[in-house]
């Protein structure tokens, strides 16, 4: 059966990529403590763009960096309190940040957010300040989950913000990873933003491609390939053994961000998806003349109309092949 990609998560990734964020930051060596809390308000932190690399100062953690291959999962949440006492820190000094009228939830202290970015760089500032290594995680494409550490044996996240806009003190906790996974050298990963985590693809080796649907016009279908790399695929959910998988198992929710990054645009429509092209001459599939058309909506088919040999190609230059038995 031909994998259906869904198109939808695009465009919030793509939007996504627009919003700034704090990169790794980190205070001096020593037991992290309880941040002091200032008499007088101090400026508001200045967003800075997102980069490739996780941001400016992601060297600078003196705890040293995180592993991306770094295992995450729930477990006892160990620096709730010092991301509480971030937040409490950020209230009283940067009482314009909130609106004190409204929370999620009468009492609670969860008070409605009215410059989110600023929120959550003070958030890290606070957490820097206290001497933690924290960030905003580059992996989440909203950036409203902070990052936090105090060795590098692990590191938690922890969800700050709400989805209706106030600050989130219950059911913060989401994740311990071991050992810590920032800051690390992005070199060739999905860029901040992208909607595509850890564990990162390794690159595309070659593409499945077949017959899906003979008939008068014969639809191609391609599935881009990872490997030979059994610890990947057993990572990302493949119980079976194999060695050679798709960037994620088929439903994942970031199987569109893997499969866009690691396979990239088709040079000839620009679309996510490979490159078509007949072979042996690499003619673009253009239309009756080529013998070939892009499919309609789905760049990883092909509508093919002429026998011959047919070839999908990644950004990395991997490809895979099918001949068609059809007249010339």
């Amino acid at each position: 059966m031909s994998l259906r990609r869904s198109r939808g998560p695009l465009a919030a990734v793509a939007a996504a990529g627009t919003i700034a964020f704090l990169g790794v930051s980190c205070g001096g060596g020593g037991s992290p403590s309880t941040p002091t809390p200032s008499s007088t308000p101090t400026p508001l932190v200045t967003p800075s763009p997102p980069t490739g690399g996780g941001g400016a100062g992601s060297s600078n953690c003196p705890l040293g960096k995180g592993s991306v291959g770094a295992v995450c999962a729930k477990g006892t949440a160990r620096l709730t309190d010092a991301v509480f006492a971030a937040q409490d820190s950020l209230v009283q000094t940067k009482p314009q940040l909130f609106d004190k009228t409204q929370e999620a939830g009468k009492g609670t202290g969860q008070y409605l957010v009215l410059d989110q970015q600023a929120y959550l760089n003070g958030i890290v500032s606070n957490l820097t300040a206290a001497g933690f290594c924290a960030q905003r995680d580059p992996d989440d494409y909203n950036y409203e989950v902070i990052q936090v550490k105090n060795e590098n044996d692990f590191s938690e996240s922890y969800d700050v913000l709400s989805g209706a806009g106030y600050m989130r003190r219950s059911g913060t906790y989401r994740d311990t990873c071991t050992p810590a996974s920032f800051p690390v050298d992005r070199g060739d990963a999905p860029p901040p933003g992208s909607g595509c985590g850890k564990p990162y693809p390794p690159p595309i080796t070659r593409f499945r491609v077949k017959v899906h649907i003979p008939g008068e016009i014969d639809i191609l279908d391609s599935t881009a390939l990872v490997g030979p790399d059994p610890a990947y695929c057993a990572l990302i959910g493949y119980a079976d053994g194999r060695s050679n998988c798709p960037v994620r198992v088929e439903g994942s929710p970031e199987r569109t961000a893997c499969e866009t990054w690691a396979v990239g645009y088709a040079t000839d429509t620009g679309r996510p998806g490979p490159t078509w092209t007949r072979q042996p001459d690499g003619t673009l599939c253009t239309g009756t003349a080529s013998g070939c058309t892009n499919h309609e909506t789905n760049q990883y088919e092909l509508n093919v109309t002429r026998g011959g040999t047919y070839r999908a190609t990644g950004r990395n230059g991997a490809y895979g092949e099918v001949y068609v038995d059809r007249p010339q």
